[in-house]
């Protein structure tokens, strides 16, 4: 009993920890207000050391099992490997808004390093506080149970893959970060948009952005290992959730270009802003349960308080909007005015194209909640209507992605470069021939041929490409749209049943079923096949797919096999099922193009670093007066 009591102390202690961290996040709020930056970065310090403290003791509940915890019991079980014990600290509502401010802390004291202005200190300290309120009394990772079950129900069976280890953490990375922009957007719109203020929330909201996209694109990787049905992208209103703060960050950082030139600081602000805010509208309809989804948590009343503190924010951005207008009146007028297809008209014409993309998918993923205010019932926004209705702006932002770099400032750049384009028709020819699929040809068609014209710019700098870091980034993005438009329109598959050692084709491939066998995982039983591959003549090796039956919930899952042919595409099977005679069933696919769609965007983020690094360099020699 003496151990036992030790824990329940251990856990109020984490309570009271909790506690004190909205009351010094509060303080410190209090103390920016009245322009006491010091004092208010020690109380938010205060903060985040409970938020540290109080997840110490959370993980510490998790990997020890101690079903003493609710939270513990509902996400855990004490045959659960270790490493997707940790991983349920962000796999349940309370754990990860926890696993929210404690991101939130890690980012304060990286930001706030050698800066305790009081603008920056309160932004921090009000999202803090608002998070911590929620943590505490909404959804509180430490309740206790008077009746511990014997063991728990186990982590979710779908998110025990390894990359929900690490999609989760980087597109809290994402969303959490965009605190840190909008903080500095505050500060450089409220002192005047000095170069400075500028540089660093230019450099933060890069970092976000990278952060999220590298989510996301993580997310898709989950759900095509994971899911088996071959694809990556649903637009279900949780996956919408995170594009949407992604859509508004990338135009805020293309509009950041346009400020250094003396233009669109107000743009630049409100773009900021509306990440931000977007971020924490992505937040709430995950845990909300308003809107139905495979990822979202279940329905609770935590979306009050967020719903509370987003209008406190929409206040905010009016108060803010206004005074900034007034600022900005005060100041002489710089507005440049660029030529039609010159590099600045390419940018300020994919402002308007990125919001809306937004309007379009931000309408699409809330319409179940606005067709139920009128007629009562939700109706859900099908798939196709969100492929359809952003597939002409995408391919708009596709062009202007190309144009726009081999474009000048001054003077219009030329729309047309005719190897690039005849290369881009055979691909274009090739796609129709064997597709059959007009609508898709033209995909590929406005996916290959700005493609080709970056890769023949990178061609013509040689070496010094490698220092060209919009032209790589850019590079990155349409290797991932043409990988999009193949893999999204050419895939292939088939439901097939195969004997003992049977041999069927699917295609150009010879597949031959080579057997089975059953086997105990750590927390579940299952039972693989193997399946040989021959291309033509070429053998190219075995695809391994199973089922599993984990023990805790009973839920059965299937673990695609996936046999990569880089750099065509994925050969993809899964399991459907078996009879008593041997035979198995699979669904078979082709899945064209789609390392391309893993590598685009990856390129994309390691570019984005370095030119972090590189912002981060400029600023440092800024602070020197070196700029």
């Amino acid at each position: 009993m003496g151990f036992f009591g030790l824990k329940v102390g251990l856990y109020e202690f984490a309570e009271i920890t909790l506690r004190v961290g909205i009351l010094s996040s509060a303080l410190a709020v209090l103390f920016s207000l009245l322009r006491r930056g010091k004092l208010a970065r020690n109380l938010l310090d205060v903060s985040v050391v409970s938020v540290f403290v109080a997840s110490g003791i959370l993980l510490y509940a998790l990997l020890t099992s101690d079903m003493r915890l609710v939270y513990v019991q509902s996400y855990t079980s004490k045959a659960l490997p270790l490493f997707y014990k940790f991983t349920a600290w962000w796999g349940g509502q309370a754990g990860s808004l926890l696993f929210w401010a404690f991101t939130l802390g890690v980012y304060a004291l990286l930001a706030l390093r050698k800066d305790d202005h009081p603008i920056l200190v309160g932004t921090f300290a009000a999202t803090m506080f608002f998070f911590l309120i929620t943590t505490t009394y909404a959804a509180n990772p430490f309740e206790r149970t008077l009746d511990p079950a014997p063991d728990g129900r186990g982590l979710n069976p779908l998110l025990q893959n390894v990359w929900m280890a690490v999609h989760p953490p980087l597109l809290y990375l994402g969303y959490v970060g965009m605190t840190v922009p909008f903080a500095y957007s505050l500060l450089m719109a409220f002192t005047g948009f000095q170069k400075g203020e500028v540089l660093k929330t230019r450099m933060w909201l890069l970092l976000a952005w990278a952060f999220l996209g590298m989510g996301i694109l993580l997310g898709g990787r989950w759900a095509y290992l994971e899911l088996g049905w071959g694809g990556y992208w649903a637009w279900d209103p949780v996956e919408n959730a995170s594009l949407i703060p992604w859509l508004t960050s990338t135009a805020a950082i293309h509009t950041f270009v346009l400020v250094e030139r003396k233009g669109y600081r107000l743009w630049a602000f409100n773009l900021v802003f509306a990440s931000f805010l977007l971020s924490i509208l992505g937040t709430f309809l995950t845990r909300s349960g308003l809107i139905e989804s495979v990822h979202a948590f279940a329905f609770s009343n935590i979306g009050n308080y967020f719903l509370v503190f987003m209008a406190v924010l929409g206040a905010f951005w009016l108060l803010s909007f206004a005074y900034i207008v007034h600022i900005l009146n005060e100041q002489p007028k710089a507005s440049p005015n660029y030529p039609i297809f010159s590099r600045g008209w390419y940018l300020d014409l994919a402002n308007y194209l990125w919001v809306i993309l937004t309007v379009i998918v931000l309408g699409g993923t809330f319409s179940p909640l606005i067709t139920e205010i009128f007629t009562g019932v939700q109706i859900t926004t099908q798939p196709s209507f969100f492929t359809f209705a952003t597939a002409p702006f995408w391919s708009l932002i596709v062009l202007a992605v190309a144009l726009s770099l081999l474009a000048p400032w001054d003077r219009p750049g030329k729309l047309l470069h005719v190897p690039s384009l005849v290369l881009a028709l055979v691909v274009g020819g090739v796609a129709a021939l064997f597709g059959r699929n007009w609508w898709a040809a033209l995909a590929i068609l406005i996916t290959s041929y700005p493609l080709f014209l970056l890769a023949g710019r990178a061609w013509s700098l040689g070496r010094r490409s490698l220092k060209d870091y919009p032209l790589l980034a850019h590079l990155g993005l349409l290797l991932g749209a043409v990988g999009v438009a193949l893999s999204w329109n050419y895939g292939r598959s088939h439901e097939m049943a195969f004997k003992p050692k049977e041999i069927r084709n699917f295609y150009a491939f010879r597949l031959q079923h080579l057997g089975w066998q059953e086997y105990d995982g750590p927390n579940y039983d299952a039972v693989f096949s193997l399946m040989g591959v021959r291309l033509w003549n070429w053998n190219l090796g075995e695809v391994r797919t199973e089922r599993r039956k984990y023990r805790a919930s009973g839920e059965i899952t299937t673990e695609p096999g996936i046999l990569p042919i880089f750099p065509v595409g994925d050969l993809y099977v899964v399991m459907q099922g078996a009879e008593d005679d041997g035979t198995f069933y699979y669904d078979v696919r082709f899945v064209p193009g789609i390392q391309l769609v893993w590598i685009g965007p990856t390129l994309v983020f390691l570019v984005t670093i370095l030119v972090v690094l590189s912002l981060a360099g400029r600023r440092r020699r800024y602070n020197k007066g070196q700029l």
